[in-house]
């Protein structure tokens, strides 16, 4: 499953477009696509583009980690275009560093992850992130994007720990580390 993005960087960990980007929020596009995911299979994440004059292929020039967070429908709501990604998040992949000298997505298209095959059935936010890891304390730098998933399989997991966006972070947080492990598919 191949899934596209486009980011403008969003700055500050209290801005409200750190949830899913620039004005992500009302829905401007009804007509967006929900992609079905098997849990325990592979996709990625793909930045689109051209963004710059003879461009082929835009690419991830930033140096800094890349993470994939789930938000779960809330129950009540029937679709996920009436949900604003206002609930609990859990972190499904992480992309560091790939040396003492470069970010492991430096120079790529996108982030390839797997989505755990115990993660629980049902309809999702999908949400990427990647930021700059280099960026001033109190001017962080964050490229976001998100999509609208249903995860099919047999779950049986208990995803966790969760965070709520905005205000996931803090300045001081490690940037290489993201302030949280993230789930555990076997737990």
């Amino acid at each position: 499953m191949r899934l596209e993005g486009r980011s403008s960087p969003v700055f500050g960990l209290s801005n409200p477009d750190i949830v899913c980007g620039s004005s992500a929020f009302p829905i401007r596009h009804p007509a967006i696509q929900t992609a079905t995911i098997v849990a325990g299979s592979d996709a990625s994440f793909e930045l689109s583009g051209p963004w710059f004059e003879g461009e082929d292929r835009p690419y991830i020039y930033h140096d800094g980690p890349g993470q994939v967070f789930l938000s779960k429908l809330p129950e009540g709501l029937k679709d996920l275009s009436a949900y604003d990604a206002s609930g609990d998040f859990f972190k499904i992949a992480y992309a560091g560093p790939a040396d003492d000298a470069q970010w492991s997505l430096n120079g790529t298209y996108g982030m390839n992850f797997m989505v755990p095959r115990t993660t629980p059935p049902g309809k999702y936010v999908l949400r990427i992130e990647q930021f700059l890891a280099s960026a001033t304390k109190g001017d962080s730098q964050w490229f976001v994007s998100c999509a609208y998933v249903e995860v099919v399989g047999s779950g049986g997991g208990a995803p966790g720990p969760f965070v709520r966006f905005p205000n996931a972070y803090k300045e001081d947080d490690p940037s290489e580390c993201s302030g949280f492990a993230g789930y555990n598919e076997e737990s």
